[in-house]
């Protein structure tokens, strides 16, 4: 069953009540907002459920900050980032640390959809696409 509008903006509404002050999910909210949607048809449940699904995989992904570095990256380095960031998203950010050796010097991070990019292999790239 497809979902009207109005019904795509109900999940994504109780999505957003499954956030906590910070922006990060909490566990015990997305409890009662699945013991809402118990009342309901099944029909009507199983579409709330997957809309409801696919909008908190993007708030997963919206409180994460996952850095990819080549070489050494200091703690308080990634640390600085993750509070500068922070500041911009205006919610806390969970941080993950890669190490990626392709990106020759420099880093990668990315919190949902956005990507910051200061890689040598990116300047690089982007020379041989100018010169070609």
């Amino acid at each position: 069953m497809a979902l009207d509008r109005q019904q795509q903006d109900f999940a994504k509404k109780l999505a957003r009540l499954s956030l906590d002050a910070g922006g990060q999910i909490d566990p015990a909210r997305v409890d009662a907002v699945l013991s809402s949607l118990r009342g309901r048809s099944p029909r009507v449940q199983r579409a709330l459920l997957k809309a409801y699904l696919r909008h908190m995989q993007v708030e997963d992904r919206r409180g994460r900050l996952l850095v990819e570095h080549a070489g050494n990256a200091t703690s308080s380095d990634l640390d600085a980032l993750r509070n500068r960031l922070e500041k911009k998203y205006n919610r806390a950010l969970i941080l993950e640390a890669r190490e990626n050796p392709t990106l020759i010097a420099g880093l990668r991070a990315s919190v949902g959809d956005d990507i910051y990019e200061s890689s040598l292999s990116h300047r690089l790239a982007a020379l041989e696409t100018a010169l070609a």
